[in-house]
């Protein structure tokens, strides 16, 4: 078992043991550039009663190099170390947490084969497809997601397809030099492949498979399929995609996993401001008895972008409805300002209420379901942004967001009778140097 441990890192330091190589061989210049990003952010009331004082505030400092060299012609390394310091004012005191390591860290190979590109890159990485509803790096995040592993592309026009098999990343805590998460003995395999069916108009089909060896310290056995597929086009200014999923194999030991989710979007565009008007419709079914051997709620092995339901993060693609409305226009150069309004709601009361990240919200009781519960109406999201890149000084950009979510029928019934609004809102300055 130590050995295999020991093997599971060998992905990230096999490229930091051939760059050395390399740079000791041959002349090799590095490209180096930075990103840092300063972001206050502001909670109020994400129990939704105000009786109860959970105020808080964060101020988050993260701090990526960028470090890139061709070593020879086709074959580059690529290191992204990153420094995180997140300090949080609470009602009961402060807390502060700093973190450390690498990103990423691959070694790429990349070459003409009859007439296509095939690209391999070991090592550590990102996996970003389509919507990012189901993978994507989830850049937000002042820890963001990545993985250990390899991953092959191929593409030669109307065709890209990428075949991967990889271990979510431990990143490990600067203070203690433990690791925040645990995904030992869990593994993601997986294909996704993109094909232009028509000018301007594309159709992906993907395979997931997310497995949980009988070892896993989270349930064990676990053995998911998912399936799914998304097209998607744009016709002079209007703009349309539509997704699909569905998911198949084994929830835990004894119990089956049926379930699926949808999505649809669409929007125009006009010549005004560049004013995009625009309708979006998540779906997916909950479980109407937890007692049978089927588990009929979608799991996602990773919680999505919180870009599509929400910034508030209060909903996942699972046992949910969602009815979108949104707003974006660039009134001058540089400024793009956004609004979004959802209608959510849950698709089977009795089942559990699942945020971003597939668990209970910040109150517990919103989590696990229960058969006495018939309220749908979670409630409506309101999310005001406004993003400016600032022409004078280069790499800056500014990012302000307020977010007001007003408490449905379904607060009241799961929350002991407390429905009060809670809010949402963040400031943030990034610039790439």
């Amino acid at each position: 078992m130590k050995k295999l441990k020991k093997l599971r890192f060998f992905p990230v330091f096999f490229p930091l043991l051939f760059a050395f190589f390399a740079s000791s061989v041959y002349a090799v210049e590095w490209e180096v550039s930075a990103n840092l990003r300063e972001r206050f952010q502001y909670f109020d009331d994400l129990d939704f009663n105000d009786s109860v004082n959970d105020e808080k505030w964060e101020w988050d400092n993260r701090l990526y190099l960028n470090l890139n060299a061709k070593l020879w012609e086709g074959l580059r390394v690529y290191f992204q170390p990153q420094a995180i310091y997140i300090y949080t004012d609470l009602p009961n005191g402060d807390d502060d947490f700093s973190q450390g390591d690498l990103y990423q860290a691959f070694l790429e190979y990349k070459r003409e084969y009859t007439g296509a590109d095939v690209v391999v890159k070991l090592g550590r990485q990102t996996l970003v497809y389509g919507d990012q509803r189901l993978l994507g790096h989830l850049g937000w995040k002042d820890i963001a997601r990545t993985f250990d592993g390899l991953k092959v592309s191929y593409h030669r026009k109307p065709v890209k397809l990428d075949l991967f098999y990889v271990h979510p990343a431990d990143i490990v805590s600067m203070g203690a030099g433990e690791s925040l998460t645990n995904w030992e003995d869990r593994t993601l395999t997986g294909a996704y492949g993109t094909v232009d069916i028509l000018p301007n108009v594309g159709l992906d089909l993907y395979f997931i498979n997310w497995d949980h060896s009988d070892k896993a310290d989270l349930a064990p056995g676990r053995d998911i399929n998912t399936y799914g597929g998304r097209i998607f086009g744009k016709w002079k200014s209007f703009d349309a995609t539509g997704e699909a999923v569905w998911q198949t194999g084994r929830w835990v030991k004894g119990t089956d996993q049926d379930a699926h989710a949808l999505a649809l979007k669409a929007g125009y565009t006009f010549e005004f401001w560049k004013t995009r008007v625009g309708v979006e419709y998540d779906f997916s079914p909950g479980d109407d008895d937890s007692t049978d051997n089927d588990h009929e709620t979608f799991v996602f092995p990773f919680h999505t972008n919180h870009m599509h339901y929400g910034e508030m993060d209060l909903f996942s693609w699972a046992n949910m409805r969602d009815l979108r409305f949104s707003l974006k226009t660039v009134p001058t150069e540089g400024l793009t300002l956004l609004a979004d309004v959802h209608f959510l709601e849950l698709d089977e009361p009795e089942d559990g209420w699942l945020n971003v990240a597939g668990t209970g919200l910040v109150n517990p009781v919103f989590g696990p379901g229960d058969p006495a519960f018939d309220e749908e109406d979670a409630g409506t999201e309101v999310d005001l942004k406004a993003v400016y890149k600032v022409k004078a000084v280069k790499g800056l950009k500014l990012v302000a967001l307020y977010g007001f979510f007003a408490p449905g029928d379904a607060v009241e019934e799961r929350n002991s009778g407390n429905d009060d609004g809670a809010q949402f809102g963040y400031f943030i300055a990034q610039i790439v140097f």
